[in-house]
């Protein structure tokens, strides 16, 4: 499982905007220099932010960005999943030993593992995944934006 720096700082510019509420809408510039984000970066996680129809950006003087909807409905997992393309990618094949040797002689088909039906870690791996989605699936924007996050 990994994190990367897109969602780090999608989650960080979010919040800039969950803060700033609805109402005048915040440049990217700005949130850029605030959170020290490059801004090309920041660019282009907003176009996957604003593709998802999490911000909409307003033209001209005063324009930027604002939230398209109200932060208590959008969750950290839907974000999380926009940002990242495996983050919760639990299937283990590509590192195992018996997938590496396989692939090689199937060029580029994916087959199945071999391990699965008796591997240790699978339950552990798929136990974190749904701990994560569900930790993840509970807590909003607007949670984040308050520092209430909650386990349970």
């Amino acid at each position: 499982m990994f994190i990367s720096t897109r969602s780090r700082y999608g989650l960080r510019a979010l919040v800039q905007l969950a803060r700033n509420g609805q109402g005048t809408p915040l440049s990217l510039s700005g949130i850029a220099d605030v959170e020290e984000i490059p801004i090309r970066y920041l660019e282009q996680i907003f176009g996957r932010l604003r593709g998802a129809d999490f911000v909409k950006g307003r033209r001209g003087p005063g324009g930027g960005y604002v939230l398209s909807r109200d932060a208590s409905e959008i969750s950290l997992l839907d974000v999380i999943r926009v940002l990242e393309t495996e983050f919760f990618h639990t299937n283990c094949i590509h590192h195992c030993p018996d997938y590496l040797v396989q692939q090689e002689e199937t060029e580029g088909e994916i087959p199945a593992c071999t391990r699965e039906d008796k591997c240790p870690t699978k339950k552990l791996w798929t136990d974190i995944k749904l701990l994560c989605e569900n930790y993840l699936g509970k807590n909003t924007l607007a949670d984040l934006s308050r520092g209430s996050l909650e386990m349970e």
